[in-house]
């Protein structure tokens, strides 16, 4: 169960990647706050998988 969990947050994780990496220059604000979504995620998936 807690794997499924995991992997279903670790996809999210890389669509999120993908979706910030393609974010034009322009758009800072929106980079800053998709990169701190990716620590928060990243940190998630650590908890999670020490259960």
């Amino acid at each position: 169960m807690m794997n499924s969990t995991v992997s279903k947050i670790e996809r999210i994780r890389g669509d999120l990647k993908q979706v910030v990496g393609e974010l034009p220059a322009k758009y800072k604000t929106s980079k800053y706050y998709g990169k701190d979504a990716l620590s928060l995620i990243d940190i998630m998936i650590r908890r999670l998988s020490d259960e």
